[in-house]
C-alpha cells in the first residue's frame, strides 16, 4: 500500500540471447504509460512546491522544465530551499520548436550551467549554439528537426513512448564539447544535450539513447526501482573499456542499450553515424542484462520485473501478489476509530489515484501510496474521519461488498498508520 522512497531505483547464467526480448513501448506502458508517468512525476514536483513553498501553484510546463526540477530535487534531498520567482524567471528561457523545443536563447549557457557542468568532461566548459550563432544555429535546428522526424518514422510507439519524457534539448558547440556525443544526468532530468550533429541519424539515436535514460529517471522516482540500499551494492564493471559503474548507473545503462538495440532494428538501411552505439548495443544489452540478472536482489520488485520482462524471461516476469494478513486484527485497526492525517505531512493525488506524501521538514521522507491508500488518505484530510463512514464511501467507490470494501479498507489504513501518515482516536 505504501512505498517507502528513499532514492532520485537464485538466478543460473545462461548465456541466452535477448534478440526475442518484447517491445520496450508495451513493457514501458505495462508498468505506467507515458502520460501517467509524467503525471505522477509531476505529482511529486507539485509536492515540493507545497513543502517549501507552500501556498505556490505551478503549471505542468514549469513543472517539466529542467532546471526547475533540478531545484526542486535539490530542495527535497536538503540542499536548499525552493524561490518560485527564480524558477519561473529561468524558466522563461527562450527555446525554438523544431519537434522537440531546443534551447536558443543566448542566455542559455548561464541559465543551463548545472547540467553543462556535470557532463562537461575535465578542463572543459560546453557551450550551446543558440540564436547568436545565425546561420550556423540554423542548420543545427533543421537537422535536429529532421531527426525528431525520423525517429518518429522509423520507430514511432517508441518515439511517443520516450520522447514525452525529454522537455529540452540543446546542441553543443562541437569546438566545446570535448567529445561528448550525447548526455543527460538525473541531476538536471529532461534535458538532453547533443554535440553538433552531422546528420539527423544522429540526433535521432541520441533521443533513444537519452530518452531512455530520461524514461528511467522517471520510473526511478515514482515506482519500486532502487533504495538506499543500491549504493552500497557491487559495482559492475564493463568489458569495452573497464568503466566501473553503481548499480543505478549500470541498469540505466542496460535499459539504454535495450532500447538501442530495439532501434537499431528499425534503422538497418539509415547511414549511421561515426560514433554510432547501434551496432553494438546488443551485445552490450546482453552483457549488462546478464549481470544485473545475476544481481537481480539488489533491485525493487518493479525493476526486476522491467529487467526480466525485456529479456524475454516470461517466467521470470510475474508480478508479486502480496500474501499480507490484511485483516482488521493484523493492521491494528479499529472499527471505532476516527482517523486523521497527521499535521506534519503533505501530499497530493495523481490522475491514477496514485498519492505522493511527504512530511514537513528540512529533507523530506517521500512516500508513495497506491490508488486504495491514496483515496482513503484524501478521505481523511477532513479530520476525523470514523471507520464506519470511510467503509460505506469505500464500498461505493470501489464497487464492491462490504467485506471486500473492509479488507481493502484495513490494508490501506493499517499501511497509512504504521507509517504515522495518519493517526486513529477513539
Amino acid at each position: 500500500m505504501v512505498t517507502r522512497r528513499l532514492r532520485a531505483a537464485g538466478y543460473v547464467n545462461t548465456g541466452s540471447s535477448m534478440l526475442g526480448s518484447p517491445s520496450a513501448p508495451a513493457l514501458h506502458a505495462r508498468l505506467a504509460p507515458a502520460d501517467v508517468l509524467v503525471d505522477e512525476r509531476r505529482a511529486l514536483y507539485r509536492l515540493a512546491v507545497a513543502l517549501f513553498a507552500p501556498g505556490t501553484e505551478m503549471s505542468d510546463n514549469l513543472l517539466d522544465h529542467p532546471i526547475v526540477r533540478y531545484e526542486l530535487g535539490r530542495a527535497l534531498a536538503g540542499h536548499g530551499g525552493v524561490d518560485p520567482d527564480a524558477l519561473r524567471e529561468v524558466a522563461a528561457m527562450g527555446v525554438r520548436d523544431a519537434g522537440i523545443a531546443v534551447a536558443s536563447d543566448p542566455a542559455a549557457a548561464e541559465r543551463l550551467e548545472a547540467p553543462l557542468r556535470i557532463i562537461a568532461p575535465p578542463g572543459q566548459a560546453p557551450r550551446p549554439l543558440t540564436e547568436a550563432d545565425g546561420e550556423r544555429f540554423e542548420t543545427a535546428i533543421k537537422i535536429v528537426a529532421e531527426g525528431v522526424e525520423l525517429f518518429r518514422r522509423l520507430a514511432p510507439a517508441m518515439a511517443a513512448d520516450l520522447l514525452a519524457h525529454v522537455s529540452m534539448l540543446a546542441v553543443l558547440k562541437a569546438e566545446t564539447s570535448g567529445g561528448v556525443v550525447s548526455a543527460s544526468s538525473r541531476y538536471v532530468p529532461g534535458i538532453v544535450l547533443i554535440d553538433e550533429p552531422a546528420g539527423p541519424m544522429e540526433v535521432a539515436e541520441a533521443l533513444v539513447h537519452e530518452g531512455a535514460h530520461e524514461k528511467f529517471f522517471d520510473f526511478a522516482i515514482t515506482r519500486e526501482f532502487l533504495d538506499a540500499h543500491a549504493e552500497d551494492a557491487e559495482y559492475f564493471e564493463n568489458s569495452w573499456s573497464h568503466a566501473r559503474w553503481p548499480l543505478e548507473q549500470t541498469f540505466a545503462a542496460w535499459h539504454a542499450y535495450t532500447c538501442l538495440s530495439q532501434f537499431f532494428l528499425s534503422s538497418e538501411s539509415e547511414q549511421l553515424g561515426p560514433h554510432s552505439l547501434l551496432p553494438k548495443a546488443r551485445e552490450r544489452a546482453d552483457e549488462i542484462g546478464d549481470w544485473l540478472l545475476a544481481h537481480e536482489h539488489d533491485l525493487l520488485p518493479d525493476a526486476r520485473w522491467l529487467l526480466h520482462a525485456l529479456a524475454g524471461r516470461v517466467a521470470g516476469a510475474a508480478e508479486g501478489v502480496s500474501t499480507a494478513d490484511t485483516s482488521l486484527l493484523a493492521t491494528g485497526i479499529s472499527e471505532d476509530g476516527n482517523f486523521r492525517v497527521l499535521p506534519d505531512v503533505a501530499y497530493r493525488l495523481a490522475k491514477s489515484g496514485r498519492a505522493v506524501v511527504g512530511r514537513v521538514g528540512e529533507r523530506p521522507e517521500i512516500f508513495w501510496l497506491d490508488p486504495d491508500a491514496g483515496w482513503v488518505l484524501n478521505e481523511c484530510r477532513r479530520a476525523p474521519a470514523p471507520f464506519g463512514t470511510l467503509l460505506g464511501n469505500a464500498a461505493g467507490r470501489w464497487r464492491t461488498g462490504v467485506p471486500e470494501a473492509r479488507r481493502r479498507l484495513a490494508a490501506a489504513l493499517g499501511s497509512l498508520h504504521v507509517f504515522s501518515i495518519i493517526e486513529a482516536s477513539e
